[in-house]
């Protein structure tokens, strides 16, 4: 669709501009009343706004007439509609300024019609659209169709899947008459939900040297004349020799002439905007008064604005003026801007700016959504360069810089500025005053996605059109996660682990995930008596039918095992560690699924697994092992209790906030802060990318279960993008799925405590020891240094010399986690460069005080959900200790959980140290020792045991709740 945008300036006397302004003003009921003779003339013809000013001359100037008028079609299309319709209003105007009329109004206001452009020799201007290539007829007629579908959607609420309520509502258009053409979809631009780029180096290289040939063309064409004359010239009179030799000269002699002009020009544009004198006189307050009966109408969400500014004397300020409006013309016409967006600025309807010919004055006219004050910030914050490139060569304006730099971000200035400038509005029409830029764009894409939705999560964003907008990248989409992920449930004291063995058979698999499908527990606010997660390991996968092309794209390590050969060297499980002598998930009883299960009573936790049991056994499939961690303390209230592991550290101190999540938003810590793609398939990671996700084709997902794999109808868009049909595109499976690692080990807490009072008492007396630390606590200190906390989770770095506990109530205490390694303690002089929680997380420790190194960092923290259990509750006859059912979620295996365990747990030479590991989780020998610096010299702990020993364990994958519906539904 053609709009035009075209503006007439009649000359009359100044002497009738009283008059004019006078007959104006009664025009407003025939303007803004619903049933008003110029809107009913008006109505369905293809005009979008239509303003009548006085712009008053100054001296000899001539007093102007203007029309602004923005329509369909051609410009002669824009005056014919005018002209046709309103020649019953306008002729008593022209008659009252006392402007002859030789011939029809369409032909008078034509031949007014100032045409503007950016070149050098055009009348400066520029225009603005902010509904590109939709018609009066199109918003309108959208605008009906969405407001019948807010009524059936009012009438019948979306309950149930997306998909049905989208095709229940398409129904009811289809028997509409009236509306039923609208079915058929319209092309609409996407538009990005942020603004793009607009000058990277390469564009402003381009837009200079394309700037220099349109505004200084005719200088160029001078020099190249003089240079071709000159090295003719030569050429003729002495040999190709010296006219070779002038050619180059000339050309250095004629850059050196551009330069300097070029540098003329600019301190000449710098000495004049050092001289400008910003007014802050306030604006008269009869215009004010004026302004104020035309602004925020009574059933009007739009406003008008018509600005009159005086230009500063020169030619200088003219080609400035060109200047700014190429830049903005071309950054327009470059898509530098999103569609139907100026800078950021998207409530702008229609807008032009007009260099009014034979005057001094700069006209701005702007239709625009919202109130005064808000478009006013929006130009403060969003748009000042290019709006101060434009009036900064108007007197008055606050100081500018450089042409485009300050002046409108001196807010109360440029507002004050800005309202001297206006006049008030008397005559204006619009043909849709209750729309605003935003609704017509939401509009257009009801109808558009009326024509083209089909599937699940296309529709969800249609639906979201009616109240919402587009889902961020990043948000969560809390019920389609299971719970696991939104915290260790710690108001569910009890709770079991059960290892299962799937039956062979896929389609009883199936019907046995289907039936404990209902109790998985999903979302961020679980049920308070008790909580199902269910993880799938990739035999598990394989066993209830995924397809063979979805489960090859299933991580290379998660497909293998945590029991497999290969990964063994990578978390050391070696020696009697090794996977032929776990308990479960190794070569001899592997494992299929996990269910965790949580409860607020024992007894309730009894009941659950036993029902659990007996579900599977009925399947054909069987508990392999059962885990029972240790009850969690009672909490106190609403406080919750700390959580000790079997050594007698406070365990869970340092986790990673995951951005969206309640606890984000309780307390978005910068340093622990993390994006939810580093634990969530299907959502940016710390550097903006989404990471790989299992797909599934959709000829599979018959029942629609499945996101899409690349949404792109909401990534990235600032409203829905319906335009290509993807009822084929491939569905994501791993979407809101994380991967979840298990690990039963065992803890030799004698030989732990045994080690440390040896420790303590071959090393009394040591320089590395403080003067400050109490002798009863150096066992507990040596523990300290191996763990990197004390054992009420105080950590080293801000408590070197005793627990925060000996100074502060311990109900009261909270542990300290706010600390940086590097910046407090680049030495390890107080928590040891080797020790456990250094390794595990060692924040910005190897590049201390950089910002980079967190962000590094943080893409390799890992979500621990897991819990202590006591001797009886491991079911481990060999091993009858306690231990840590040590449990993490990770969106990547290899670069979150194995990459801690390879790099920087069981790495001999981390952050510089030489033969040394975890002194906790090592595997003792050569490597059991732990380098303790001081300032009078390093204390070294050597003969560190293997405490821990490796049980079980398994990779997993816990699906989302539509994931494990498709599962349970595969033919």
């Amino acid at each position: 669709m053609t709009q035009s945008m075209v503006t007439s300036a009649i000359p009359f006397d100044r002497g009738r501009a009283d008059a004019v302004d006078a007959l104006l003003d009664t025009f407003r009921p025939d303007l803004f009343h619903r049933s008003g003779r110029i809107r009913e003339a008006l109505r369905d013809k293809g005009v979008h706004f239509l303003s009548i000013t006085v712009v008053r001359g100054d001296g000899t100037e001539p007093t102007h007439l203007v029309l602004e008028i923005s329509a369909d079609g051609s410009p002669n299309d824009a005056y014919a509609a005018v002209a046709t319709n309103l020649d019953a209003w306008i002729t008593p105007i022209l008659d009252t300024a006392r402007i002859a009329r030789r011939g029809p109004l369409q032909g008078l206001l034509a031949g007014h019609r100032v045409r503007t452009g950016q070149g050098l020799f055009q009348v400066a201007g520029l225009d603005f659209c902010g509904t590109p290539g939709l018609s009066v007829a199109r918003i309108k007629q959208e605008w009906e169709l969405a407001r019948k579908l807010r009524d059936v959607l009012d009438a019948s609420p979306p309950a149930g899947r997306a998909l049905d309520t989208f095709h229940r509502a398409k129904r009811i258009v289809a028997e509409d008459p009236d509306l039923k053409p609208l079915l058929r979809p319209e092309p609409l631009e996407r538009i990005a939900a942020e603004e793009t780029s607009g000058l990277d180096a390469a564009y402003i290289v381009g837009l200079v040297l394309t700037g220099l040939a349109t505004f200084l063309w005719p200088v160029l064409a001078v020099l190249a004349l003089l240079l071709a004359a000159a090295t003719v010239a030569a050429w003729t009179s002495h040999g190709a020799t010296v006219g070779t030799l002038t050619l180059v000269v000339g050309l250095g002699v004629a850059l050196a002439v551009l330069v300097g002009g070029l540098v003329a020009l600019y301190l000449a544009l710098r000495r004049k905007e050092a001289a400008n004198t910003p007014v802050d006189d306030l604006p008269d307050r009869h215009v004010m008064a004026a302004i104020a009966d035309s602004e925020n109408l009574k059933d009007t969400q739009q406003n008008h604005l018509a600005g009159i500014s005086v230009m500063q004397p020169g030619l200088l300020r003219e080609l400035t003026l060109r200047i700014a409006f190429w830049v903005i013309g071309r950054m327009i016409a470059d898509r530098r801007f999103r569609p139907g967006f100026l800078s950021d600025i998207g409530t702008i309807h229609y807008a032009r700016w007009l260099r009014l010919p034979g005057t001094n004055k700069l006209l701005f006219f702007s239709n625009y959504g919202g109130s005064w004050e808000s478009y006013l910030e929006d130009f403060i914050t969003k748009a000042s360069a290019g709006l101060t490139g434009a009036w900064s060569n108007t007197r008055g304006f606050p100081r500018t810089e450089n042409l485009f730099f300050k002046g409108a971000t001196d807010g109360d200035r440029f507002k004050r500025w800005a309202r001297r400038q206006q006049q008030p509005t008397r005559f204006w029409y619009s043909a849709y005053p209750h729309l605003t830029t935003a609704r017509i764009r939401t509009n257009a894409a009801i109808r558009q996605g009326l024509g083209r939705v089909s599937t699940e999560d296309e529709a969800a964003a249609w639906l979201g059109l009616f109240g919402s907008k587009v889902r961020p990248d990043s948000l969560i989409e809390t019920f389609e996660v299971q719970t696991l992920l939104y915290g260790g449930l710690s108001r569910h004291r009890f709770a079991a682990c059960l290892a299962l063995r799937l039956p062979a058979e896929a389609a009883r698999a199936r019907a046995w995930l289907a039936g404990i499908a209902p109790r998985i527990t999903f979302g961020d606010q679980p049920p308070r008596d008790k909580v199902l997660i269910a993880a799938l390991s990739a035999s598990g996968l394989r066993r209830l039918g995924l397809p063979q092309d979805t489960y090859d794209a299933f991580p290379a390590g998660f497909r293998a095992g945590m029991d497999s050969p290969g990964r063994a060297n990578i978390l050391a499980d070696t020696g009697d560690d090794a996977a032929d002598r776990w308990l479960w998930g190794g070569p001899s009883k592997p494992v299929d699924a996990v269910l965790l299960l949580y409860a607020e009573t024992e007894a309730t936790r009894d009941a659950e697994a036993a029902s659990l049991a007996a579900a599977i056994a009925e399947a054909g499939g069987a508990v392999i092992h059962r885990i029972d961690p240790d009850p969690l303390p009672a909490s106190d209230g609403d406080a919750v209790k700390a959580v000790r592991e079997p050594f007698g550290f406070v365990d869970g101190v340092s986790q990673p906030i995951v951005r969206g999540t309640r606890r984000w938003l309780r307390q978005s810590d910068a340093i622990h802060t993390v994006e939810p793609g580093e634990f969530l398939l299907g959502y940016p990671d710390g550097r903006g990318y989404f990471p790989p996700s299992p797909t599934v084709s959709a000829a599979l997902d018959h029942d629609e279960l499945l996101p899409l794999a690349d949404p792109a109808q909401s990534r990235g868009a600032l409203i829905p993008d319906f335009g290509v049909n993807r009822r084929e595109a491939a569905r994501d499976f791993g979407r809101n799925g994380t991967f979840l690692v298990i690990r039963q080990l065992a803890q030799h807490v004698g030989a732990f405590d045994d080690y440390l009072k040896t420790a303590a008492r071959d090393h009394a007396g040591h320089p590395a020891i403080p003067e400050q630390l109490d002798p009863a606590l150096l066992p507990e200190w040596i523990g300290a240094k191996m763990v990197g906390r004390w054992k009420d989770g105080s950590s080293l770095v801000r408590f070197p010399h005793g627990p925060a506990t000996r100074r502060h109530a311990p109900d009261r205490f909270r542990p300290d986690n706010g600390f940086l390694y590097g910046a407090e303690d680049p030495l390890g002089e107080r928590c040891p460069l080797g020790a456990h929680i250094r390794r595990t997380n060692p924040r910005e420790s190897l590049a201390p005080g950089s910002k980079s190194e967190l962000g590094i960092v943080n893409r390799h923290r890992i979500l621990r959900v897991g819990r202590a259990y006591g001797p009886a509750g491991g079911g481990d006859p060999e091993e009858p200790k306690p231990g840590l059912l040590f449990m993490c979620l990770n969106a990547d295996i290899e670069r979150q959980f194995e990459f801690i365990q390879q790099t920087w747990t069981f790495a001999l030479q981390f952050h510089g140290l030489e033969n040394e590991v975890d002194p906790i989780i090592g595997r003792g020998g050569r490597t059991g020792r732990l380098t303790v610096p001081s300032p009078r010299g390093p204390l070294n702990l050597t003969g560190i045991k293997d405490f821990v020993r490796m049980r079980g364990g398994a990779y997993l994958f816990m699906p989302s709740r539509s994931a494990l519906q498709f599962l349970s539904r595969l033919a």
